[in-house]
């Protein structure tokens, strides 16, 4: 063998190393920007989520009662800005995180260690209501991201909280207490 074809092969494992170095330099980087990424937009969806107004929202919204979907729609409904801004502020943040998850933007989990579980006593307090938006003026998908959102999370604190099944169904009961009788 010459000395000419002994440097060709050095050279050529040389830069087989060097390709295979940077290609896992470059896997790595990869990985990195993208959880860099996904952690950056977990931070932008929930950043709603921590702020004083959101928790005082939030706790309107959970405090809203009414008799059924007209009495909804009287005082909780667009001609009322104010009180439509709260609850459906949440139910339009809710479903651009469904979206988010549909497509495999962000982990399930992370949603619901950053606080995401809340839209679950949300979604068994408002579904009548959606519902019978869906079935009059907003369409059958109304709300459709938030409600896979909110069963996402749901699945989560099952998955996580055996126990939350018990909370869940006194919610529930207790919810029916706040409706007139028939429905």
């Amino acid at each position: 063998m010459s000395i000419v074809a002994s440097i060709t092969e050095i050279s050529a494992v040389g830069a087989t190393i060097g390709v295979l170095v940077a290609a896992i330099y470059y896997i790595i980087t990869l990985r990195h920007n993208t959880r860099a990424r996904e952690m950056e937009i977990c931070r932008l969806v929930v950043s709603d989520y921590i702020s004083e107004q959101a928790i005082e929202r939030w706790a309107t919204m959970m405090n809203m009662q009414w008799k059924d979907d007209k009495d909804f729609l009287e005082t909780y409904g667009q001609s009322n800005t104010e009180m439509f801004g709260v609850w459906a502020s949440w139910f339009f943040a809710w479903e651009m995180m469904g979206i988010l998850l549909k497509n495999k933007v962000v982990k399930a989990e992370e949603m619901h260690d950053m606080g995401g579980y809340s839209a679950i006593f949300a979604w068994e307090k408002f579904k009548d209501i959606i519902q019978g938006l869906r079935n009059s003026t907003w369409g059958k998908d109304a709300f459709s991201n938030a409600e896979f959102f909110a069963q996402e999370m749901l699945k989560i604190k099952m998955k996580k909280e055996p126990s939350f099944k018990d909370m869940l169904v006194a919610y529930k009961a207790y919810n029916m207490t706040l409706k007139p009788s028939g429905r």
